[in-house]
């Protein structure tokens, strides 16, 4: 189906990561295809509780083992993959925290122009300490840990050729806490949501593009942030000559709350994206995003901004490098004191390939956080060295 392909999005950030390892897989037999993959890391990070003050400094030890399996057969395809992470902090054994990722996708094709998706997720994470957005900077005896189920289903009318192109899917999505109930049964929450995305095409490079989207917010313990939450977004995608591709939408949201005494917040949102291939071997990306998030403390939500910019070049077959920068600026919506945090990163990082199997990775990122909050402020210094085995 000519319709199916990669969002630009999708392109940008498959684009920024063309460096990595290319795995061949494991042929199983009926159209199915294993792949396995192992990741190390040792990073060295002088902040780990991004605190103002009194900071510490430990040395993190990442283990990252990794399948997905693929299936080609005709007109159904499937996706399944699995992740487990253990991390292990030298400074305090309390800080170690073993995650999960588990995620099943698969696509049917009707016919030439109608597509059926469907997927689901379940993930066990942690916020490490000190790092949850809106939790006013206070450092848990031991990481938040959680776990998150979300469940997707799609449908796509169109095709390539076709001058109009409609997507319309639905979404659940549930996040749990596992410990330090005294501070995270606040931030329990489930959200439904339903959008559709008209696509028209004006030439063979430029699409016209509308979303609209509702999401219901319900919270397990507190009322005053639950509430519903309509956006539309318009604007254009387009692909010039493959070395310049990108898509940007601009509109409102409107955050309706369940409390009758809470206004309701309009905002301004946006997403975009941007890919510029000046050669085959070095891409530019741009990505901005302007929406609202879930707040860990204060505030009714967070009304986020970010920007990102990097540069990713290969210099021979077997050396690449790249530099990143991005801007962020979180705004906690009726918060007490009017928090307001700016975020702010800067990245280098080099790769060696000797292998289409392997990879060797250093990088370094300074992170720093400026709130109008006092104490809030934060600094860290983070280095790393990376492996990454596939087969």
């Amino acid at each position: 189906m000519s319709a199916w392909k990669l969002s630009p999005l999708a392109i940008a950030l498959v684009s920024a990561q063309s460096f990595a390892v290319q795995p061949v897989g494991v042929a199983m037999g009926s159209g199915f295809t294993l792949l396995p993959n192992v990741e190390t890391t040792i990073e060295s990070n002088d902040n780990i509780y991004a605190q103002n003050s009194d900071v510490v400094s430990s040395t993190l030890t990442r283990v990252a083992p990794s399948f997905s399996l693929k299936g080609d057969m005709g007109q159904f395809k499937l996706g399944s993959s699995y992740t487990l992470e253990q991390g292990i902090y030298d400074k305090n054994s309390d800080d170690d925290y073993i995650d999960q990722n588990l995620s099943v996708g698969g696509d049917y094709e009707l016919n030439a122009r109608n597509q059926l998706t469907a997927d689901a997720v379940y993930n066990v994470g942690h916020d490490a300490r000190g790092s949850a957005k809106g939790a006013e900077g206070s450092v848990s005896a031991k990481p938040d840990e959680f776990n998150e189920v979300t469940a997707g289903i799609g449908y796509t009318f169109g095709s390539e050729s076709a001058p109009f192109n409609l997507d319309l899917s639905a979404k659940s999505y549930q996040k749990r806490y596992d410990n330090n109930e005294s501070v995270t049964e606040t931030r329990e929450h489930d959200k439904v949501s339903v959008a559709a995305k008209l696509a028209y095409t004006v030439s063979s490079a430029t699409n016209l593009l509308l979303s609209v989207s509702s999401t219901d917010i319900d919270y397990q313990v507190t009322s005053d942030r639950e509430g519903t939450e309509n956006t539309v977004l318009v604007g254009a995608s387009w692909d010039i000559s493959g070395a310049t591709t990108g898509e940007f939408k601009i509109g409102v949201s409107e955050r309706e709350f369940d409390q009758a005494d809470i206004d309701t917040e309009t905002n301004l949102n946006w997403e975009g994206n941007l890919t510029w291939q000046p050669l085959s071997y070095s891409t530019v990306t741009v990505t901005t995003s302007q929406a609202s998030s879930e707040t860990s403390g204060a505030g009714d939500f967070i009304n986020s901004s970010y920007s990102l910019v990097s540069w990713d070049h290969e210099y021979t077959n077997f050396v690449s490098a790249g530099i990143k920068a991005s801007y962020g600026e979180d705004e906690y919506e009726n918060s007490a004191d009017d928090r307001n945090d700016i975020n702010t990163a800067y990245g280098v990082q080099a790769t060696y390939s000797p292998r289409s199997f392997l990879d060797v990775t250093v990088a370094y990122d300074l992170e720093e956080r400026n709130s109008n909050v006092a104490n809030l402020d934060s600094e860290a210094n983070i280095f790393s060295l990376g492996l990454t085995l596939a087969l």
